[in-house]
């Protein structure tokens, strides 16, 4: 592993002696080992950093659209150029099978190239006005520093996304990733500054910066007024926090706080594709993703052979490290995520639940290292468990013979970010995604809850996301102008 990881620190260039040069200590989910430790940022260091963002932005917000477009096309390359690296990498530090690990990827890839259109497009409108010789104008502004704080399930393509539309905007950006990923983030972030370097364009030294730091100094970018936009991913208690710290200030946030996302299956389902798309959204990263799927709701003359060819599916998914091709599902990301599972799967089973899996495997003998077979718990209703988010490949079934019953459950649980339901039926899945229907994000019908673009996170302000539509609105400020021209 460590030969590994030297290779792809020296063909992307990296600074050795900064990964190696702290006490925060990083760990590869795969074997349980030290991979690197960086030097922690202490709140003197990240008052600094904004400091320094302040007056990149300054400068980075006069940079004309056509080189700030440059700079984020230059970027792609560099991920597409370093794909495999980046790729290994997070393998590494999530334990994220490959060929996911370049989803990941090749999706940031795609973000960079919608977002690289979008300075030519920033646009604002001319409207009537009651009285004559008026005109109104509405331009929009870059709006600052922005600050982005993200898991370690997304490495990657949450920064990416917020970063992109930020530079793009005209701003600058600070990132403080998870301090399980901080190798992925450190790299990714070294590549934007050898883009800024290629470009020619006046790209300021700190207009991407990034920091390493607990929980306290990150609430330094919440209640520095100088932080224009804090964008946070993560669990509702994190966001709870950093969401109250810059509303306090009136200051701005977009966030997403995570998903307790939902199936449904009625009679009328076609139940093998029903399977695969259930299985697949269960087992991705290990269940630890926001789009993973956590709850079942199945109807009472379809759930015996749900329950069958679902448990036959899950039992012949192999378990093993992700480097290995045929592995369908890696590790958990660390100790900590192993007991909360088991905690769930034992509380499951006091409220009278039916346990199928969920036992740990030892993978190459590493005791350090967490893999776990997928589990099914069989429950009377939905207990308190299971309205818990649990980042696990853990899922809760249920019974239900009312459909409006089911999206009444579905709809109980208010971190929902995803909602599918199965069949074959108009009236069934035209209900289900109406406004009478479920309240979540995003409705799918006939799909699972894995595979979509990330604006699906930011696709409404239920749990205070932004529009989709025009996500760009959300890093800019508009003005309106009116003018007089009676004379």
């Amino acid at each position: 592993m460590h030969l590994r990881i030297a290779e792809i620190i020296n063909r992307l260039e990296l600074d050795a002696d900064y990964i190696n040069g702290g006490n925060c200590v990083d760990y590869s989910p795969v074997n349980g080992k030290e991979i690197a430790s960086f030097p922690f940022n202490d709140s003197a260091q990240v008052e600094k950093a904004v400091e320094r963002s302040a007056h990149a932005f300054e400068e980075w917000k006069f940079v004309s659209p056509h080189d700030r477009a440059a700079l984020i096309r230059a970027f792609a390359e560099e991920l597409k150029n370093h794909a495999a690296d980046l790729a290994g990498l997070i393998v590494i530090e999530t334990g994220k099978i490959y060929d996911d690990a370049l989803i990941e990827i090749r999706k940031s890839v795609d973000v960079c190239s919608y977002v690289s259109g979008l300075p030519q497009r920033l646009t604002g409108v001319s409207a009537p006005t009651e009285t004559s010789n008026l005109s109104l104008l509405e331009t929009w502004l870059p709006i600052g520093p922005v600050a982005i704080i993200t898991s370690f399930n997304l490495p990657l393509r949450v920064w990416t996304m917020h970063a992109m539309l930020a530079l793009a905007c005209g701003n600058s950006v600070i990132w403080r990733p998870s301090r399980k990923t901080v190798l992925t983030a450190f790299a990714a972030n070294s590549l934007l500054r050898r883009a800024m370097a290629k470009i020619g364009a006046d790209c300021p030294e700190y207009l991407s910066q990034f920091v390493v730091c607990g929980h306290e100094e990150a609430t330094i970018l919440a209640d520095n007024p100088k932080i224009a936009l804090l964008c946070a991913t993560g669990s509702p208690a994190m966001a709870r926090t950093m969401v109250g710290k810059t509303g306090m200030r009136m200051g701005r946030s977009l966030v997403a706080l995570g998903g307790n996302n939902s199936a449904i299956i009625t009679p009328e389902a076609d139940i093998d594709l029903a399977v695969r798309h259930l299985v697949k959204s269960t087992i991705v990263d290990c269940g630890q993703r926001c789009t993973s799927l956590q709850r079942l709701f199945c109807h009472t003359d379809v759930y015996d052979t749900v329950m069958e060819r679902l448990k036959n599916s899950l039992n012949l998914i192999y378990v093993n490290s992700p480097f290995e091709r045929q592995t369908q599902i890696g590790p958990l990301i660390d100790k900590e995520a192993y007991n909360n599972m088991r905690l769930a799967l034992d509380q499951a089973q006091n409220e009278g639940g039916k346990i199928f899996g969920g036992n740990r495997l030892m993978i190459g003998n590493y005791d350090n290292a967490y893999y776990v077979h997928p589990a099914v718990a069989e429950m009377p209703e939905q207990t308190e468990i299971v309205k818990t988010e649990l980042l696990a490949p853990v899922l809760f079934v249920m019974k239900y013979d009312n459909l409006h019953d089911a999206v009444e459950k579905i709809n109980e649980v208010p971190q929902s970010l995803i909602s599918c339901i199965f069949s074959n039926n108009v009236k069934e899945t035209g209900y289900f995604s109406s406004i009478r229907g479920v309240k979540s994000n995003v409705a799918t019908v006939n799909a699972g809850s894995v595979g979509y673009d990330l604006v699906a996170m930011f696709g409404n302000r239920r749990n205070g996301g932004s529009s989709a539509a025009e996500p760009w609105r959300s890093y800019m400020q508009s003005k309106t102008c009116l003018v007089n021209y009676n004379f």
